[in-house]
């Protein structure tokens, strides 16, 4: 007896954090169709830019982790209170035992700061970011922060390194030491990992939220 394709409507909203991410990446046995994909600007007075791919990576034996990079669009500028329509029709990912179809985003903006050192409370949820140069935000600020390497434990015992935050997310400034305009160090609920403490061990940028992607996707079953 046939078995119906799986025919399944997502949704992907995320902020655009500074630097490459992957929003998504076509799961093993489907072909999934974006069908409309969108940037908006959410700054005051910003005027960022945005770079679309599509990459494909060869899963094969003899030519794995070779990959192809196809820009749907590169560096394009998004004025304040507006958005960018990229993707207004179908663009075709597959996912087979040869190749790996995945959308990856990348932002350009204003306001990206490194940091220095950070440390996180898995009781409270609460990780405390000091930045090397002054972050310039304020209480109720919303930013995004990319690219924080932890060594975490597991529930299976043993040590990894993982990049914070994945997926990508955008947070609250809670508190700042200091003045705005002067403090290095400002703290955020990002939420609790009961019993599994992380240290930090290196990297990562904040920067204000500016933009916002929202992608339509249809997935279809090829098993």
């Amino acid at each position: 007896m046939a078995v119906a394709p799986l025919n399944k409507f997502i949704t992907i909203a995320v902020p655009v954090a500074p630097g490459e991410q992957t929003v998504y990446t076509a799961p093993t046995g489907v072909s999934s169709i974006v069908l409309y994909a969108s940037v908006a600007n959410v700054g005051v007075n910003t005027y960022p830019t945005v770079t679309l791919t599509h990459r494909r990576k060869s899963t094969a034996s003899k030519t794995s982790g070779n990959t192809r990079n196809i820009r749907v669009i590169k560096d394009a500028e998004i004025p304040p209170n507006d958005s960018l329509v990229i993707i207004d029709g179908r663009l075709v990912l597959e996912r087979s035992a040869l190749i790996q179809d995945s959308v990856i985003i990348e932002g350009t903006q204003s306001g990206i700061v490194a940091v220095s050192t950070a440390q996180y409370d898995n009781n409270s949820g609460i990780t405390t970011i000091t930045t090397s140069t002054p972050h310039g935000f304020d209480v109720n600020d919303e930013v995004t922060m990319s690219g924080l390497a932890f060594t975490c434990g597991s529930y299976t015992g043993g040590l990894t390194t993982s990049i914070f935050p994945s997926p990508q997310k955008s947070f609250i400034v809670d508190t700042i030491e200091g003045s705005v305009g002067t403090s290095l160090t400002f703290t955020t609920n990002s939420g609790v990992v009961a019993g599994i403490a992380h240290t930090y061990v290196s990297g990562g940028q904040v920067a204000p939220l500016q933009m916002e992607l929202i992608m339509s996707i249809l997935e279809n079953s090829t098993t």
